[in-house]
């Protein structure tokens, strides 16, 4: 089916979910989740893949759990607390062959946050370095005036993992507050706008996603 909007069943299911988030109300609510939450997210991605296609066809959008859409199962075996389930849904565009490493597009539905924007949240040791060695490279440049415009823009951008400079470089190596950084993005928060019952979300998502897109380009470039 085509994107028609999300419903506003779909905040209030994750909402609900908050207040009960236990294995016995998801089974009995789960019909409701595959329709309003589930179901809405895959015509979504779809929706999304079909925009994308004439303007970066190496953006994967895929409609399955752990693929676009991320499981709505917590992963409970080491963690405190206990909660079996995530109550906000997660998607993702990502560009390259590794969708747990790679950079791509992100958006954040839940009822008291919702953020879209981009970045590579998860980096391998061997992707770290090139990041680094393209941080202090000429190509730093275009990336530090990416980042900067992007923040003047709206975008929250981030973040610094490591409390000093990495081992191999000077504290006084260009752009050396950016090598701190171990997770790179560009996010901005906002209330889910008119559009989020509509078909229009998905240009409402677009317009966002191609303002942080030469940020996208260029990690796929330089850190891949």
């Amino acid at each position: 089916m085509a994107f028609a909007g999300f419903s506003p069943d779909t905040l209030r299911f994750l909402a609900e979910l908050a207040q009960h988030n236990d294995r016995a109300w998801f089974a009995e609510n789960r019909e409701r989740y595959e329709r309003e939450v589930l179901g809405r997210e895959r015509e979504f991605v779809s929706a999304v893949g079909s925009a994308f296609e004439g303007i970066d066809p190496r953006v994967q959008a895929v409609p399955s759990v752990n693929r676009s859409i991320f499981r709505i199962n917590r992963d409970i075996r080491f963690a405190h607390d206990k909660s079996p389930y995530k109550t906000h849904a997660d998607l993702f565009f990502w560009v390259g062959d590794n969708r747990k490493n790679d950079p791509g597009y992100y958006l954040h539905l839940a009822p008291d946050e919702f953020w879209v924007g981009c970045g590579q949240h998860s980096m391998t040791p061997e992707q770290l370095a090139r990041l680094q060695a393209a941080i202090v490279a000429p190509s730093g440049r275009e990336f530090e005036r990416m980042l900067r415009e992007l923040e003047a823009d709206g975008f929250e951008v981030g973040e610094q993992g490591l409390a000093r400079v990495p081992v191999g470089f000077s504290a006084d190596a260009p752009r050396a507050d950016l090598l701190r950084m171990t997770v790179v993005h560009a996010i901005r928060h906002a209330l889910p706008p008119a559009e989020f019952t509509t078909p229009e979300f998905v240009d409402w998502c677009m317009e966002r996603f191609l303002k942080t897109k030469p940020l996208v380009d260029w990690l796929a470039e330089h850190v891949g």
